[in-house]
């Protein structure tokens, strides 16, 4: 398994339950990349907690959000697998692996209805730590400090290649290039290349190149770019996800997510600083979001208040020092720190609070919770603007996490699963549909690598 996040650990525990030796190879120091600063949440439909609250949902009404958010892009069988395996994920999530959510269920945008379910630490870390605790129980081994080189392959059959093994980099404990040999399978999951500025710019010239991004360092493109040396197929490299909940006022991820995508977004609301008014739903999907904002072409600002953060569990407070959120005991301070049109912005919020009092929004379709109430000082204020966050594009690969080549021919002994994969999300992903998808094929990546394919000798 190569890669150390969501997807490599569910394939490494996978495959070790189906009876294999398995060897985790992770090149940065620290394992979990991306999947350790992420905020954890997963999609599901049909938990327990969307029937207490009276959710109705069906396969059949997520599939058709991610893929009007794709732009029906998506290849509609991962798709299905996603969604048909999200609650039995979830238990094994919460049943074998012990993970605690919130007592509760999320909106994220482009969601028609709540269905996201968040770790009760609001992070990725805790799973990534109950990931960890069950792969090294199942003696599965991990080395750290080993960046994948060179994918090896023995013969060709029809110019199609097989898989045997993999040449890495070592720099522990001493740098040196080491073969590891494969008698059943390579699964590749070393998430996407938001951070790598070179091959992003290759294919999607049209993002400015000196967008931040949200990820963690050297998220870069190699394994993918050495997947493509030997034959495998990619699809929609050129389209990248950026966030529209992330502040120019920091670097990379930072504070504001967190605030903006559980506070502002569900229970408050973003304006234009040159207009004082919405300019969208603040719940659609990433992409809208993002799209719009750079129409406007500068920073919108996010507002919420005290009785948002109570909603959201989100307690914004103690890192105000960090001057990301700020606070405000009045409109008019936040409209003079922000330089919006006072009167404007005041029309805006007496107008939205009308939306919240009646539960609906006629103005942009935004859905609002029963429990959520007018805005009312203290206000807290965010500044927003789009980063790079997720790569919807990489390795071509089918139901059962086969990376294909030539003609949609599987390449033995490859597999792949999480964001190196390309064809589940299209031109958007929903939030909190990444990391299910992870956990799903990276579960079924692994059992197939093991239980269906083996290199030939």
């Amino acid at each position: 398994m190569v890669g150390s996040g969501f997807a490599g650990l569910s394939a490494a525990i996978s495959a070790s339950q189906a009876g294999a030796s398995v060897i985790v190879l992770e090149k940065e120091n620290s394992l979990g990349g991306n999947s350790v600063v992420s905020g954890g949440t997963v999609t599901v439909v049909g938990s327990p907690i969307q029937a207490r609250e009276g959710i109705q949902d069906s396969f059949s009404l997520l599939k058709s959000d991610m893929c009007q958010a794709g732009e029906h892009r998506n290849n509609p069988r991962l798709v299905q697998q996603v969604i048909e395996q999200s609650y039995p994920t979830f238990e094994w999530l919460t049943n074998e692996l012990g993970v605690k959510f919130k007592d509760r269920v999320d909106q994220y945008g482009g969601h028609s209805v709540p269905r996201n379910h968040t770790p009760e630490d609001v992070s990725g870390a805790a799973m990534i730590t109950a990931l960890l605790t069950k792969a090294k129980q199942l003696g599965v081994e991990i080395r750290t400090q080993t960046r994948l080189s060179k994918l090896l392959v023995k013969s060709q059959r029809d110019t199609h290649p097989i898989l045997t093994g993999v040449e890495v980099q070592t720099t522990k404990p001493s740098a040196r290039i080491q073969q590891i040999n494969v008698n059943q399978g390579v699964v590749l999951a070393t998430g996407g290349f938001s951070g790598d500025t070179g091959f992003r710019q290759q294919y999607a010239p049209h993002l400015p190149p000196n967008l931040d991004h949200t990820n963690v360092p050297n998220t870069s493109a190699e394994a993918l770019v050495e997947a493509i040396r030997i034959g495998a197929q990619c699809l929609d490299l050129d389209q990248i996800q950026l966030a529209p909940w992330v502040s120019p006022d920091e670097t990379g991820y930072g504070i504001a997510p967190l605030f903006a995508s559980y506070t502002v977004l569900a229970y408050g609301l973003a304006v234009d600083p040159a207009t004082g008014k919405r300019f969208i739903n603040e719940l659609a999907d990433r992409k809208r979001w993002t799209d719009k904002l750079l129409e406007i072409g500068h920073p919108c600002i996010g507002i919420a208040d005290a009785a948002g953060m109570q909603n959201s569990g989100i307690d914004i407070e103690p890192d105000l020092d960090r001057g990301v959120v700020k606070k405000f005991e009045t409109l008019s301070s936040l409209a003079s720190r922000y330089q919006i049109p006072l009167e404007k912005l005041k029309q805006t919020i007496s107008r939205y609070n009308s939306f919240v009092e009646q539960h609906q929004d006629p103005e942009f379709g935004k859905f609002i919770r029963d429990y959520a109430k007018p805005l009312s000082p203290p206000f807290y204020g965010v500044r927003l603007w789009p980063k790079v966050h997720y790569t919807m594009g990489g390795l071509k690969i089918d139901v059962r996490g086969r990376v294909l080549g030539k003609g949609d021919r599987p390449i033995i002994g490859l597999y792949a699963a999480g964001e190196v994969t390309g064809g589940i999300h299209g031109a958007c992903r929903l939030g909190g549909c990444a990391i299910t998808e992870c956990l799903v094929f990276g579960r079924i990546a692994g059992r197939e690598a093991v239980s269906h394919t083996q290199v030939p000798s």
